[in-house]
């Protein structure tokens, strides 16, 4: 991706800010065991979110893919709702922000509420 890193231990979990070429920002989250359990992003461009989402790419994909991609469709944010994956995407022309969050893998106690919030 190109970044700059650095690494912050958060207690239960610790929090990885990459710094892009064009200054936006991303935040790995990862748990005791090094998996990341949630990221978020910020910035001008959007990032290559088959790198971000790893094997969730194809299930955000999917949960976008619309019949007639009309101009409706084109527009709104896209995102996943679903037990144990959450996405959502949200930006305009120039600035790009969004979330993705593994209920599952998050420490105990961790909720969507303490995720890094950028807009």
């Amino acid at each position: 991706m190109g970044a700059r890193v650095a690494s912050t231990p958060m207690g239960r979990y610790a929090r990885h800010d990459l710094t892009r070429v064009n200054g936006a920002m991303v935040h790995e989250l990862t748990n005791a065991d090094g998996q990341v359990f949630a990221v978020t992003w910020s910035g001008p461009g959007k990032p290559d979110l088959r790198s971000l989402l790893g094997r969730y790419f194809e299930t955000f994909q999917a949960a976008n893919a619309t019949g007639g991609r009309t101009m409706r469709a084109l527009r709104r944010p896209q995102q996943v709702s679903q037990a144990d994956l959450q996405i959502q995407t949200g930006g305009h022309m120039g600035w790009f922000h969004g979330v993705a969050f593994i209920p599952s893998l998050a420490p105990a106690g961790f909720s969507a509420n303490d995720l890094p919030q950028e807009h």
